[in-house]
């Protein structure tokens, strides 16, 4: 039985947890979607078990919940070590965003870690495989339902307007431009 902590419409935490799927009407949990990316632009997907019963075999990022006493970060690293066996640290970790489900509030995270798949250490009671992937790919599959969209449309705002950019004054005006690798 996992416990969570319980939060209210406001995302306002409350002093009591529940097991994750027995929330009432106006209870909340906290989700937490992990976009990891590499120097090539890459995301880093997985593929969820053809056995699952919601959406097998579809790739995805890592994405979970946070359990009692956790914060979204912490519940991010957690499950990008038990899901992949990538270790991640708080330096490392980009809160990019959040928004609320029918009874959770997921909070969106960007991970850069240069990580070669040989080295994942995929957990196979949650994930069959899990690969690199072009942005661009992604969408493709996404559109030929073999992407599951959740979170993607904050992680795809932040990497176009902010990711690896930052503003400089030209002519007396902020403009925002890439960074030079």
């Amino acid at each position: 039985m996992e416990l969570v902590d319980i939060y209210n419409e406001r995302h306002e935490k409350l002093n009591y947890t529940k097991e994750r799927k027995s929330l009432d009407d106006g209870e909340y949990r906290l989700s937490c979607f992990i976009w990891v990316i590499n120097d090539d632009e890459e995301i880093l997907l997985q593929q969820r078990l053809s056995t699952t019963k919601k959406m097998p075999n579809m790739w995805g990022t890592t994405a979970g919940g946070a359990l009692e006493n956790e914060s979204s970060l912490d519940g991010a690293i957690r499950e990008l070590d038990e899901e992949l066996g990538i270790k991640a640290n708080k330096e490392e970790m980009i809160f990019i965003g959040s928004y609320k489900r029918i009874n959770d509030f997921v909070e969106v995270w960007l991970c850069h870690k240069n990580i070669a798949k040989e080295s994942l250490k995929i957990n196979e009671l949650e994930v069959q495989n899990a690969n690199w992937f072009k942005i661009t790919d992604f969408e493709e599959m996404i559109k030929n339902n073999e992407g599951i969209d959740s979170g993607f449309a904050i992680f795809k705002m932040y990497y176009d307007n902010f990711y690896n950019k930052h503003y400089e004054l030209i002519d007396g005006k902020p403009v925002l431009v890439k960074n030079e690798k």
